[in-house]
C-alpha cells in the first residue's frame, strides 16, 4: 500500500483554522451560535477521521507484530504515524473542548 500523505503539505486543515481562529476572537465578535455549532461539528468530523485513520494504524501495527514477514522499517513509519495521530487527535480534542466551552459557556 503505498502511502500518499507525505506528498501532502504541512498546514492545518480549514477547520483547525478556523477553530483557532475563533478562539482568538473576543467573546462580543463571536460569529452567531448556529456558525460555531457548525464548525464544532466539522471539527469533531475532523477528529472522528483521525480516529479512524489511529485505529487502523494500530491494527496494522498489530498484524505486523503478530506476522513473522514484519518489517522493522515498516514498524517503525507505523509506530511514527500512529505517535502523530494520537498527538495531532489529542490537539483538535482540546481545540474542540475549549471551543465548545467557549460556545455554550
Amino acid at each position: 500500500m503505498v502511502d500518499n500523505r507525505a506528498a501532502l503539505d504541512d498546514r492545518p486543515p480549514a477547520v483547525l483554522t478556523e477553530i483557532r481562529s475563533l478562539l482568538e476572537l473576543p467573546a462580543a465578535e463571536l460569529p452567531p451560535r448556529e456558525t460555531l455549532e457548525h464548525t464544532l461539528t466539522s471539527g469533531y468530523a475532523y477528529a472522528l477521521g483521525l480516529e479512524r485513520d489511529r485505529v487502523r494504524l494500530e491494527r496494522r501495527l498489530q498484524d505486523l507484530l503478530g506476522s513473522a514477514e514484519a518489517m522493522a522499517g515498516e514498524m517503525s513509519a507505523l509506530s511514527g504515524q500512529l505517535a502523530e495521530a494520537e498527538r495531532e487527535l489529542a490537539d483538535v480534542r482540546a481545540l474542540l473542548a475549549e471551543l465548545r466551552e467557549q460556545t455554550f459557556s
